[in-house]
């Protein structure tokens, strides 16, 4: 029996509908599934709890000596996580600022991080992390004074009344050219099993799409955000191309992001 883990967002548990629920050829394989925040996911394999799983792009510069990359299931994509506020014009005023982050090893504190240096290295910083459904109740009692936003967050903050500071997703898009390797799936590495996996993958992917009404009452009792159109816009933005095969852009992507963790680190986070 494989654990895998996942985490509850839209595209995951789409991803992911046919091998949970057997709706495929598994390949005489068996697999437990733990669904779980991105940044659980991150810890549990720092800790070589998991076999398989979901984890930030970010977090795979910890682990790439232990696991293997898959070049399916993962998340890369040209729209990435976004910072807010609720009132943009007292940022400018703050000679320190506080910030919500989705976990340290979270592709968006990365992201972040590089956004910052670049234009924010004159004011302090207090470094908030917290599961990624908090950070709208940090804003809102006024705990924090920006929130970056991953998952179904982005969809909704303008219904809620923040304002946008930065799409961290075109930031990333313009100072590399590449599109933003948010996560990825990983496998570790005494596991011979990667090309299956990576076609079982796909094969669920494929089943999804072609039973889109039963996969989404699934992926609807999972989801943060249970508004029909904020599920539908998540799913379609973060599972395409990419999620098929990586390519070698989403590849160069991953290659690009990891080269700038090490040169410049993340909020002075070098070792775990």
């Amino acid at each position: 029996m494989l654990e895998i883990g996942i985490s509850p967002c839209p595209n995951d548990t789409f991803i992911f509908y046919g091998i949970i629920k057997e709706k495929i050829d598994l390949k005489n394989l068996k697999f437990r599934f733990i669904i779980e925040d991105v940044e659980t996911l991150n810890s549990l394999c720092i800790n070589g709890k998991l076999a398989i799983s979901k984890i930030s792009a970010h977090a795979f510069y910890y682990l790439k000596k232990e696991y293997d990359l898959l070049n399916a299931g993962g998340a890369i994509s040209e729209y990435g996580p976004v910072v807010v506020t609720r009132n943009s014009e007292r940022i400018g005023e703050l000679s320190e600022i506080r910030i919500a982050l989705p976990g340290k090893l979270t592709t968006a504190s990365a992201l972040m991080w590089f956004y910052w240096k670049k234009f924010f290295m004159d004011k302090k910083y207090i470094l908030n992390f917290l599961p990624f459904n908090q950070t709208f109740d940090m804003l809102i009692k006024d705990e924090v004074d920006i929130g970056v936003l991953i998952h179904e967050g982005r969809f909704i903050y303008p219904s809620l009344g923040f304002k946008l500071i930065v799409d961290l997703g075109d930031f990333w898009k313009k100072e590399t050219g590449t599109p933003i390797p948010l996560g990825c799936i990983v496998l570790k590495k005494d596991l011979k099993i990667k090309s299956v996996l990576e076609e079982l993958i796909r094969n669920s992917i494929n089943y999804a799409f072609e039973n889109k009404d039963e996969v989404f009452k699934f992926v609807r009792s999972y989801a943060q955000e249970l508004d029909e159109k904020v599920i539908i816009s998540h799913i379609e933005t973060y599972v395409n191309n990419y999620t098929f095969n990586m390519t070698d852009k989403g590849l160069l992507s991953m290659e690009t992001l990891m080269n700038k963790i090490e040169q410049e680190g993340v909020w002075g986070l070098r070792n775990l």
